[in-house]
């Protein structure tokens, strides 16, 4: 049996490293958490490997596909030859069995952390957090404060500023898939603030979609507040003239995806030439904004486009149509941008809000869910 003590600062760090070097059947002989020559905490996690079962799990998933028995494939009645199996039927079986791989080593990094934590309410709250669709090593770091009502993420999250129009002029444009509730939160936020009196005007890139300005310039209409398309680099300079009174500027675009992103690329250049034209006294933010009704996996992917397209915040739309809410907290950790703008509803100006901490468990805790569900 082979013994080896593994550290990081944090456990899930010090767990990764233990299934990196010994894989899933790894046993937890003890896990410490102590403070190094510098003062910082470090744990301490002891693991033991029987030598047998030693070899990593691809090697040995790899080793059962050489040793299995080759059977030929049956000759058709009709033909004398020999029918061919697929490439792709291979392809296809390797990729399967390295997804069962990859979701059994994510099932005992999970079993492990919530080992780690105290019995009762910590792991209950893992155990729930987990359910709503937090990742088990997010799900670990907030457990304990979970368990005890209190503000999650408070130090691992970051968390954006709150806009104040009347102190300070802002600009806030907002870009993500087609569907999100971009153009729905824009008109919520228009009527929020036109109603505290506020100087508002309406902005749209989402010009070259049919019917794309439509639902923008009504609510404008509605609202009594001027609304100007941004259709190209040269309409910059004159609708930033004739906003200079406006003390809030709320931009819509157009919905893009990872496989179409020819209108983000297309109406950067838009942005830049509105944004770099803007008095230095504006503020200029830009929102990424995600319905938490995508699946995960495909909301990972639009995070790509975050950091080519300068996007400063997150938010997140349709919180009332998911039962895993917490994929918004792995995405706002996975694109380390500020959490920022919720919506829950097509009520204009309600249902929206200002995520934080205290925000942020109220969504997540059980009588919460269960009274939207």
């Amino acid at each position: 049996m082979r013994i080896k003590v593994f550290s990081a600062p944090h456990l899930h760090e010090a767990l990764a490293k233990v299934r990196q070097d010994m894989g899933p059947e790894a046993l937890i002989l003890d896990r410490q958490k102590v403070r190094d020559e510098a003062g910082e905490m470090v744990w301490h996690v002891n693991a033991a490997l029987d030598q047998v079962s030693a070899a990593p799990v691809v090697e040995r998933a790899n080793r059962k596909v050489e040793e299995k028995p080759v059977i030929k494939p049956k000759q058709s009645l009709e033909s004398d030859q020999p029918s061919e199996v697929q490439p792709s039927q291979h392809t296809d079986a390797a990729l399967a069995r390295l997804e069962r791989i990859v979701e059994g080593l994510g099932h005992a990094e999970s079993a492990n952390l919530r080992q780690a934590l105290a019995l009762g309410a910590e792991q209950d709250s893992f155990d729930h957090l987990l359910k709503l669709g937090v990742s088990g090593s997010h799900a670990f770091d907030m457990a304990a404060e979970f368990s005890q009502k209190k503000p999650i993420g408070t130090k691992s999250i970051q968390w954006a500023s709150r806009i104040v129009p009347a102190k300070e002029s802002s600009a806030l444009l907002f870009s993500g898939p087609s569907g999100s509730g971009k153009s729905t939160l824009i008109a919520k936020l228009a009527a929020h603030y036109s109603m505290k009196g506020i100087r508002v005007a309406l902005l749209s890139t989402d010009t070259e979609r049919m019917g794309g300005l439509d639902s923008l310039r009504a609510y404008a209409n509605t609202l009594g507040i001027p609304f100007y398309p941004l259709k190209k680099v040269a309409d910059a300079e004159k609708i930033l003239t004739q906003t200079q009174t406006a003390q809030l500027m709320l931009i819509d675009s157009e919905g893009w995806s990872p496989q179409r992103d020819m209108s983000l690329k297309r109406q950067l250049k838009i942005w830049d030439a509105f944004s770099h034209g803007l008095p230095a006294d504006v503020s200029h933010r830009r929102f990424l904004m995600l319905p938490a009704n995508m699946d995960e996996e495909d909301g990972m992917q639009q995070l790509t486009h975050a950091v080519a397209s300068e996007m400063t915040d997150i938010a997140f739309s349709k919180l009332d149509e998911t039962q895993k809410p917490g994929k918004i907290v792995n995405w706002a950790m996975a694109s380390a941008l500020p959490m920022s703008y919720c919506s829950f509803g097509p009520e204009v100006p309600e249902q929206m809000g200002w995520l934080n901490a205290a925000a942020l468990s109220t969504l997540l805790s059980k009588q919460y869910r269960e009274s939207v569900v």
